[in-house]
């Protein structure tokens, strides 16, 4: 496993255990078919399900974080969105958020864009 798949999955996990905290529930996580993908489903209480898409970046990377979300990415994350609601035949509610993990050695900073996606 790569430094930056590990500094992801610090970041993704982080993220699950700041929505739990929330008072959400993580209903998938690391989410891959055909074609979709997606880090973290989640069930706010109150908004429904949540698609997170999660940009972790060491403090030196962070500034480019929010970028990195382009009109392409949007397209995947909404596909990747159809496909799992059809996948696990829900409907209703849904949301797309982003959340941005800065790490610094052991810090770990949390900014969370709800409805941005």
């Amino acid at each position: 496993m790569g430094r930056t798949h590990r500094l992801g999955q610090v970041g993704e996990d982080l993220v699950a255990e700041y929505l739990t905290g929330l008072g959400w529930q993580i209903l998938d996580r690391n989410y891959r078919r055909r074609g979709a993908e997606l880090d973290i489903v989640a069930r706010d209480p109150k908004r429904g399900i949540v698609f997170v898409e999660v940009k972790t970046r060491s403090a030196r990377g962070a500034a480019t974080a929010w970028e990195s979300i382009t009109e392409q990415k949007m397209r995947f994350l909404r596909r990747g969105a159809a496909v799992w609601l059809s996948e696990h035949e829900r409907s209703g509610s849904v949301c797309m958020d982003e959340v941005v993990v800065k790490v610094r050695g052991r810090l770990a900073d949390i900014e969370h864009q709800k409805g941005v996606l």
